[in-house]
C-alpha cells in the first residue's frame, strides 16, 4: 500500500487554510534570532506581544471573509499583504493598530507578509492556512539567511544586493537543525498507512526543492504552478 502525504503549496506565496480564524490578531515584534556563531535581529509576525522566533501560523474558513487586526511594536511603518497579490494599501505605523477585511478565500494555503524592505529582510512572513481542517496538519514556513545582509538592513545601512547571495542558514519555522524535530508543527510524525497535509510557504530568497523518502506527495493547491494541482510525485520545486 502507497502513503500519500497531501500537500498544500504556495512557494513565495503558500494556499493553506484550517477551519475558522482561531487567531483574529497579529502583532509586529522585534527579538534576537540565535543561530550557531550568528545573533540576528529580526521582526516576527505573533499571536501575542511577547516575541517568539517563529511567525504564527493563521487559519481561517474557506470563502468567508474576516477581520485581522494587527499591531506594530516596531519603531518602523509595515505594510500588509497576503500572497502577493493582495494589498491592503495601508502603511502600519509604530505603535499603531490596524484592522483589515480580508475577503473570501478558496481552499489552500496562503503566506501573508510585509513586502517593504525591513520586512522582507527581517523575516516578517507567515503561513496562512484556508478551509484545512484535517487530521494530520502541519505547515513548513521555510527561509534562507544571510547574516550580512540582515545586520546591513537592521542597523539602517544599504542592502548588500550587489554582493553575492550566500545563505549561511536555511531554517523550517525559523527553527534549523538539530532543532527542527522539536517543532510540532513542522516534524511529520507518522504512523504506517497515515495520511497528512503539510502546507508549505517559501519566505526565503531562493527556490528550494523538496524530495520526500517513502512518499508520494499530491498537490492540492498552488498559488504559482496551478497547473500541477493533482500531480503525485516524490519531488516538489517551491520557487520564491
Amino acid at each position: 500500500m502507497k502513503n500519500y502525504i497531501h500537500l498544500g503549496i504556495i512557494i513565495f506565496s503558500v494556499n493553506l487554510s484550517v477551519n475558522v480564524s482561531s487567531q483574529d490578531t497579529l502583532w509586529i515584534n522585534t527579538g534576537l534570532w540565535n543561530q550557531s556563531v550568528d545573533t540576528m535581529s529580526v521582526l516576527r509576525y505573533n499571536e501575542t506581544a511577547v516575541y517568539d522566533t517563529s511567525n504564527f501560523a493563521l487559519s481561517a474558513y474557506e470563502n468567508s471573509s474576516w477581520f485581522l487586526t494587527v499591531i506594530n511594536n516596531d519603531s518602523e511603518p509595515h505594510n500588509f499583504e497576503i500572497d502577493g497579490s493582495m494589498s491592503f494599501g495601508v502603511e502600519i505605523l509604530p505603535s499603531d493598530t490596524t484592522t483589515f477585511e480580508v475577503p473570501p478565500l478558496p481552499m489552500g494555503t496562503y503566506r501573508y507578509y510585509s513586502s517593504d524592505q525591513k520586512g522582507v529582510y527581517l523575516g516578517l512572513s507567515g503561513v496562512l492556512k484556508v478551509g484545512l481542517n484535517l487530521p494530520n496538519q502541519f505547515h513548513w514556513n521555510l527561509s534562507d539567511c544571510m547574516p550580512e545582509r540582515m545586520d546591513s538592513i537592521s542597523s539602517g545601512g544599504e542592502l548588500l544586493d550587489d554582493e553575492p547571495y550566500v545563505p549561511r542558514y536555511f531554517s523550517i519555522n525559523s527553527h534549523t537543525y538539530p532543532h527542527t524535530p522539536l517543532d510540532e508543527n513542522g516534524y511529520v510524525a507518522l504512523n504506517l498507512g497515515d495520511t497528512c497535509t503539510i502546507s508549505i510557504v517559501n519566505s526565503g530568497f531562493m527556490d528550494h526543492v523538496l524530495h520526500f523518502h517513502g512518499f508520494h506527495v499530491e498537490y492540492l493547491s498552488s498559488t504559482m504552478q496551478e497547473s500541477r494541482v493533482g500531480w503525485i510525485k516524490d519531488t516538489i520545486p517551491l520557487h520564491i
